[in-house]
């Protein structure tokens, strides 16, 4: 019965070495991304970046490239590319052109690239522009991991709801006031991750219910469909 289990095991692991086989491929020299760089196995393939609210006319979002392999001594170039069937947004206008290689430094395992986003146009105000970057093969590097070599930056200039919203009880609803509130009155935004809302979680509970008792003060306060925003927090 162990041999069996055993053989299942080994079956398993050589079927998924085949499904990640790539012709040419050397182990020393692939790239992927690694889109939340605090968690590896967050498969999330996008980051989401609104200016609204905010006194800044760019932002400089740092990607993070991996290697699959051995470092070696030396620094290599790899490719990232702009895949135009997938992306609205426009070079020069919503974000700065990208460079024709990236280095991977010598000796590193991973590097950061800057990708530089533009507070553009009004269509910003309207829509959420993809930017759809992916890894090509160079004479140094090879793409790496087939689900991790295409990544997505939308930008806007739209307040977003953060994508873990329904995990701050503390807020209430969601509403585009509500938001603008926040940036209103302590001039700061809502964290990209979870994790680092969560690093100051006193602070903003602090915040929220801050916010709530302002919207008690100055009842009512209209959201963005003219309804009146209710007091929420309870301590």
């Amino acid at each position: 019965m162990k041999k069996i289990f055993y053989l299942g095991i080994l079956l398993g692991l050589l079927s998924a070495c085949q499904e990640n086989k790539m012709d040419g491929f050397d182990s020393n020299g692939a790239v992927y991304f690694q889109t939340n760089p605090s968690d590896w196995n967050n498969l999330a393939d996008s980051v989401l970046y609104s200016f609204a609210g905010k006194d800044v006319t760019e932002k400089t979002l740092n990607l993070q490239v991996n290697l699959m392999g051995e470092a070696v001594g030396y620094d290599r170039k790899f490719r990232l590319v702009v895949d135009q069937e997938k992306t609205t947004a426009k070079a020069g206008v919503h974000y700065r052109t990208l460079e024709d290689f990236y280095i991977l430094p010598k000796d590193a395992y991973s590097v950061q690239i800057p990708v530089i986003l533009l507070r553009g146009d009004a269509l910003m105000e309207k829509e959420i522009l993809p930017l759809t970057l992916k890894l090509e093969a160079s004479d140094d590097l090879q793409p790496g991991l087939t689900q991790r070599i295409v990544t997505r930056i939308l930008v806007t200039d739209m307040y977003m709801k953060p994508a873990y919203w329904e995990r701050l009880w503390m807020w209430g609803d969601y509403s585009v006031k509500k938001h603008s509130l926040l940036l209103e009155l302590f001039e700061v935004d809502f964290p990209e991750t979870v994790d680092e809302y969560y690093d100051d979680y006193y602070l903003w509970s602090a915040r929220a219910n801050m916010i709530s008792q302002y919207v008690e003060e100055n009842y009512p306060v209209l959201d963005e469909n003219n309804q009146p925003i209710e007091p929420w927090f309870e301590s």
